[in-house]
């Protein structure tokens, strides 16, 4: 649902601002991005609950992937809206009594962003940005004992904050890097098939893409 209205409010927003057009020799005020990078999240406490009772549990996470696409509208040479999608990943450790569990975090997020161009000259365009994001669902898969669990969650929003750059190597073609930093906190996660839960989670990753960008 909260999807649905980041796309309504990117479309409807185009629709307004599409009625100035862009020059017959403009490389196009549209453009879509694929892109692939890597992804770092912090190390955290989880409160793991079964038969109404908790343990802390450490979680250490380690570098990841990531991937996705995203489609953009530049309002202005300097001011665009970004909409999208991204799948994360990463392996964790979880300390539980004496033991070490592999397991891993992963996540599906859609966003909506803001960018602005810091210099709209020359063939390098660096940028800064900022915008909302929704998980519709992430999840945390490992094993206690004998129980192979997997936890989950929807619905939680957050915010990004990125900065990029964009190299135009040729009239609707541009190299792009990008770092950003996304924040979730404070949700719970539900086992999918028995009655055990985590809490107090947090999910900040620290995110770096590079994506191809066609304008058109």
């Amino acid at each position: 649902m909260v999807f649905a209205l980041l796309v309504a409010g990117f479309l409807t927003s185009t629709a307004v601002c599409g009625q100035d057009a862009a020059p017959a020799d403009s490389p196009g005020k549209f453009y879509v991005k694929p892109y692939g990078g890597f992804i770092g999240i912090q190390d955290m406490n989880i409160r793991y609950v079964a038969d109404g009772e908790s343990t802390d549990i450490p979680v250490n996470a380690g570098f990841g992937f990531t991937n996705g696409i995203s489609f953009g509208y530049a309002f202005t040479e300097r001011i665009s809206a970004e909409i999208g999608w991204e799948y994360k990943a990463n392996t964790i450790t979880v300390h539980y009594n004496d033991d070490k569990i592999t397991g891993d975090y992963a996540s599906n997020f859609a966003y909506l962003s803001a960018t602005y161009t810091l210099s709209s000259t020359g063939r390098f365009r660096p940028y800064v940005g900022a915008g909302a994001t929704v998980i519709p669902e992430i999840d945390m898969d490992f094993s206690i004992g004998d129980e192979n669990s997997s936890f989950s969650s929807t619905g939680n929003i957050g915010f990004q904050g990125l900065a990029g750059l964009d190299f135009q190597f040729a009239r609707r073609w541009a190299m792009n890097w990008e770092a950003k930093y996304v924040a979730f906190q404070n949700f719970d996660m539900k086992n999918e098939s028995h009655s055990t839960s985590l809490e107090n989670l947090t999910y900040r990753p620290f995110i770096f893409n590079i994506g191809l960008k066609y304008m058109f």
